[in-house]
């Protein structure tokens, strides 16, 4: 857990949840290590990983109206498999509305709120893309549709692709045969919040989580067998 940034008796703290944690386990672990009561500011998608943020009393009424404005500023990393070679930079404004009865988030122009997520390539291997998406008012699961009517199949993402793409050391190294036990460099949902960026109480907060140690090792053999 990160350093608690604003305390003069109404405080939050930014916290980073780890891949297969729900947002209500960081709410837990926070308050049991702090033994207070906090609310999370925005509560990330259940398998989405990095950044979280959890706030006490007056702090949490101001950051959740700073929220609802636009003056936060999300940053995630995602890694994705592409058919084709993609624009280096892009946006998509797709309205989203949500299908409590499913689960999940679909595009609809006349049903949804608007959207708006910029992509951003930063490094390509082959048909997998390391990716910036930069988001302000996040909607539910944004990100994931975002990517997939874009032509992104991202990593893991089994809500809105029917594969998961995972990369296997077999699929990339010479003569390296695959086991039937063979586990994925990396797994889980290759989305992760690791930039949150707003003001409050004039002043500037700007905070980053470094890559999941997985996605260090992923990155590593693609440079090695795809470049």
């Amino acid at each position: 857990m990160s350093k608690i940034v604003y305390d003069e008796g109404d405080h939050f703290c930014v916290c980073t949840k780890e891949a297969g944690e729900s947002s209500t386990q960081v709410h837990q672990a926070w308050q049991v290590q702090r033994k207070e009561q906090a609310s999370l500011i925005y509560p990330l998608d259940t398998d989405i990983s990095g950044l979280c943020m959890l706030a006490k009393t007056a702090a949490k009424r101001e950051l959740r109206n700073a929220y609802g404005s636009n003056l936060f500023a999300f940053e995630f990393a995602l890694w994705a498999y592409v058919e084709n070679v993609l624009p280096e930079q892009w946006d998509c404004d797709l309205s989203i509305a949500w299908n409590a009865h499913k689960h999940r988030a679909f595009p609809s122009k006349w049903k949804g709120k608007k959207a708006h997520t910029q992509f951003k390539v930063e490094q390509r291997y082959g048909h997998y893309y390391r990716l910036r998406a930069t988001a302000h008012y996040l909607r539910p699961q944004q990100i994931q549709l975002h990517a997939h009517y874009g032509h992104l199949e991202v990593l893991g993402n089994t809500c809105f692709s029917p594969k998961d793409h995972y990369v296997y050391l077999s699929y990339l190294k010479p003569n390296f045969k695959k086991s039937s036990d063979e586990k994925p460099l990396s797994s889980g949902l290759h989305i992760y919040l690791q930039h949150v960026r707003f003001d409050f109480c004039g002043q500037h907060y700007h905070f980053s989580s470094s890559y999941p140690k997985d996605w260090m090792v992923l990155e590593k053999y693609l440079t090695r067998y795809l470049q």
